[in-house]
């Protein structure tokens, strides 16, 4: 027989619960703490519930959806069925474009310590939206806007029509007009075919719908300013003093279209240029030599020109003094005549 060493004996005279114990902690020891979190598995996360403050809402009009709940860290994603519904997947804004039923539900995604969350559905409800009371005022005028976006259709010169409302509304636009009103002014050459889009709309912004309107294209003409210039005519079928009459579509939109008939024009100034960039003190970069030349050229230099604006049915839009007459706002185009670019 073997002869069993002092330390085996004393082992061996060890209970049971103390070896187990000591083997335990070895193990421990063993395993690091890094293996030891991998050994984990993921738990749920708490419920994860849509939060809203109401489920209905009106065509046309967001709901914000947020939600509630959940654990970790893990990015949450809105999700819609229904027709006509739409969802801002991370921002949770909710559109409908019909009246109908949007389901949304939610999800948090898994993290290294939680499963992936999702909540359960909740409907939203679109409604269509009160009718507008149509209702102008000076203080809610109706609105005729203009709206030509493709300017190399109009033959008129330069990218688009200078804003120079900035400075107009100091002198005459807040006085005979709606504050809201725009001061437009282009470059044009005998002959030229223009033509203009216009958007109408009510005193609740919404579009004005099969409405009659009438284009002044001699409101305001350059012989009647008293400074010695002359009018910028036009012809157009249906054309009555200057005016030209229409009815806005479905969507509160216009088109006009008009020759201009003055048969000869002055030259532009020198160093007149509708390209090239202005270099006087006071403008904006962009701004064009042509642009600064136009208030000038208006100021009894002897170019033909003219005003335009759209009247909406019969509303008032000038006055003086302006309010609270004027009932509608209209953008204010004056079209200068010159005989080269």
């Amino acid at each position: 027989m073997t002869a069993v060493s002092r330390s085996g004996a004393a082992l061996l005279r060890t209970p049971l619960t103390a070896v187990l114990a000591s083997a335990a902690l070895l193990v421990a020891v063993a395993v690091p703490a890094e293996a030891a979190s991998h050994m984990t598995k993921p738990v749920k996360q708490a419920t994860l519930t849509i939060a809203h403050h109401t489920t209905s809402g009106t065509v046309g009009t967001a709901l914000p959806v947020k939600t509630s709940g959940g654990s970790g860290t893990g990015v949450v994603r809105f999700h819609v069925t229904g027709t006509n519904c739409s969802i801002g997947a991370a921002s949770g804004l909710l559109n409908a474009t019909a009246v109908t039923s949007c389901v949304v539900t939610a999800t948090k995604a898994a993290t290294t310590k939680f499963l992936k969350a999702s909540s359960a559905p909740v409907s939203f409800h679109f409604m269509a939206p009160l009718p507008v009371v149509e209702s102008p005022s000076y203080s809610t005028p109706d609105k005729a806007s203009l709206v030509t976006t493709s300017w190399s259709s109009t033959h008129l010169l330069g990218s688009g029509p200078v804003n120079d409302s900035t400075n107009g509304v100091n002198w005459f636009v807040g006085a005979y007009y709606s504050p809201t009103d725009q001061w437009l002014y282009a470059y044009l050459t005998p002959g030229t075919v223009v033509t203009l889009t216009w958007k109408v709309t009510g005193s609740g912004h919404q579009p004005l719908a099969n409405t009659p309107v009438t284009l002044q294209t001699q409101f305001a003409p350059g012989a009647n300013n008293g400074k010695g210039d002359t009018d910028a005519t036009f012809t157009a079928p249906g054309m009555s003093n200057g005016n030209l009459s229409g009815t806005t579509d479905a969507n509160g939109m216009v088109s006009f279209t008009f020759t201009n008939t003055n048969g000869s024009a002055n030259g532009a100034p020198n160093g007149w240029n509708s390209k090239a960039i202005s270099g006087a003190l006071g403008v904006a970069p962009s701004t064009t030599v042509a642009d600064v030349a136009a208030e000038t050229l208006e100021a009894g230099s002897g170019y033909a020109w003219t005003r335009m604006a759209l009247q909406i049915g019969s509303e008032t839009f000038t006055a003086n003094p302006a309010s609270p007459t004027v009932i509608e706002a209209t953008d204010l185009v004056d079209l200068i005549v010159v005989s080269n670019s």
